[in-house]
C-alpha cells in the first residue's frame, strides 16, 4: 500500500495522476463498442443520425448516403453509397448491422443508390455501377441478383409492388424493366434511347433518365422522370394514368455543387408525395394528383438542407431525409 504521507507534493501529484489515468483507461476498455463507435437515432426533435458532417466508414457514419427505406417493424435501411454498403438501424436508432463492400461478387456493391423493401420483407438494392439489383434478407444474407443479363446502364432505383413484382429503373437507357418475384423478366416500359448522347422519350410511358419509383395507395407506380421534369403515374401493366410537372427543375445536372438526384416516397395515410430536390436544397410535397405543391428547406432543428437525396415516410408521418453533403440523415420539419 502506498503511504502518501511520506511523499513530497510533487510525488503525490504524479501518483494521483497515474491512478486517474488507469481508471479512465479501464473505463474505456469496458465501455460497450456500440457506445464508443456507433451512432444512434435520436427522438424528436433531434435528427436521426449525426456524424458532424464528416464522411466516415465506421458503423453509423456515412460517405454519400443515398436512398432510405423503412420496413414494417420500423427498422431503417440506408444506402451508404461510397462506402459500398447498406446500414440498418432499429426504430429507436440503435445500429443493428451493415453489409457489403466494394466489388462485383454476390453481396458486393459499386456505389449503390436505390433501395426498396418487398412484401416478403426482403431488401432490394439498385447496385448502380454493377448494373444489377441484388436481393437480401432483412439480416443481410444474399439471395439473388436480377437484371445484369439485361445490359442495364446505371440503374438508380428499384421498386417492388404488393404482388412482389420488381421494377428496375434502367436510368441510362431510359426505360423500366419488370420482373416477377423470382427475378424472371416480364416486360419493358418505355423505349430504349439510341445512345448516351441522345435524349430519351417525352411521350406517355416514355422516359428520359427515370430516377426513382414507388407504388402508391392506388396501386399505381409513381416514377420520377428526371430529364422530363415530371412525375409519371402508370399502372403495374405499364398503362399511362397521368403526369404532373415538378416546377423549378431544369437541365442543370449540377447546381452549386449538388448533383440532381431526386428520390420519391409516398405518405399512404395522408396521401402525399414527397420528392427530394437536391439541386435546389429542398423537399417538395404534392397531393397524389400533383396539386397542393409545398416546399420545405430545413430539418426539425432549423438546419438547412444542402443536397437532400433519399426520403422515407414513417408510419407516424415523420419524414426522414438523407443529405449526402452533410453526411447526415435529417428529420423534415413540416
Amino acid at each position: 500500500m502506498i503511504d502518501l504521507s511520506l511523499m513530497s507534493k510533487q510525488e503525490k501529484i504524479i501518483i494521483l495522476s497515474l491512478i486517474l489515468l488507469i481508471v479512465i483507461t479501464i473505463g474505456i476498455m469496458f465501455t460497450p463498442a456500440n457506445v464508443r463507435n456507433e451512432r444512434k437515432v435520436s427522438a424528436e426533435p433531434q435528427n436521426i443520425l449525426e456524424t458532424g458532417g464528416a464522411p466516415g466508414a465506421e458503423r453509423g457514419f456515412f460517405n454519400t448516403p443515398k436512398d432510405i427505406s423503412v420496413d414494417k417493424n420500423g427498422d431503417i435501411y440506408i444506402v451508404d453509397s461510397k462506402n459500398h454498403r447498406i446500414q440498418k438501424f432499429n426504430s429507436t436508432g440503435n445500429f443493428i448491422l451493415a453489409w457489403g463492400k466494394e466489388g462485383d461478387g454476390p453481396g458486393d456493391f459499386k456505389e449503390p443508390c436505390g433501395i426498396d423493401i418487398g412484401p416478403d420483407g426482403n431488401i432490394y438494392v439498385a447496385d448502380t455501377w454493377n448494373g444489377r439489383v441484388q436481393v437480401f434478407t432483412n439480416t443481410g444474407s444474399y439471395l439473388m441478383e436480377i437484371g445484369r443479363d439485361r445490359g442495364l446502364w446505371g440503374p438508380r432505383d428499384v421498386g417492388v409492388d404488393k404482388q412482389g413484382n420488381i421494377y428496375i429503373l434502367d436510368t441510362g437507357w431510359c426505360k423500366i424493366e419488370k420482373f416477377d418475384s423470382k427475378g424472371r423478366y416480364l416486360a419493358t416500359f418505355g423505349k430504349k434511347r439510341e445512345g448516351g448522347d441522345k435524349p430519351g422519350g417525352k411521350g406517355p410511358v416514355e422516359f428520359w433518365e427515370p430516377f426513382s419509383i414507388k407504388q402508391g395507395p392506388d396501386d399505381n407506380l409513381y416514377i420520377l422522370d428526371r430529364r422530363n421534369y415530371r412525375v409519371q403515374v402508370i399502372t403495374t401493366e405499364g398503362k399511362f394514368v397521368r403526369e404532373f410537372k415538378v416546377h423549378g427543375w431544369n437541365d442543370a445536372q449540377i447546381v452549386e455543387g449538388c448533383l440532381m438526384e431526386p428520390y420519391i416516397d409516398i405518405d399512404f395515410k395522408n396521401k402525399f408525395v414527397f420528392i427530394t430536390d437536391s439541386a435546389k436544397h429542398r423537399i417538395i410535397r404534392y397531393n397524389l394528383n400533383g396539386t397542393g405543391e409545398k416546399y420545405f428547406d430545413q430539418d426539425v432543428q432549423g438546419v438547412k438542407f444542402m443536397c437532400p437525396v433519399g426520403v422515407a415516410v414513417l408510419s407516424d408521418g415523420k419524414v426522414l431525409v438523407t443529405d449526402h453533403s452533410l453526411g447526415k440523415i435529417l428529420t423534415l420539419k413540416q
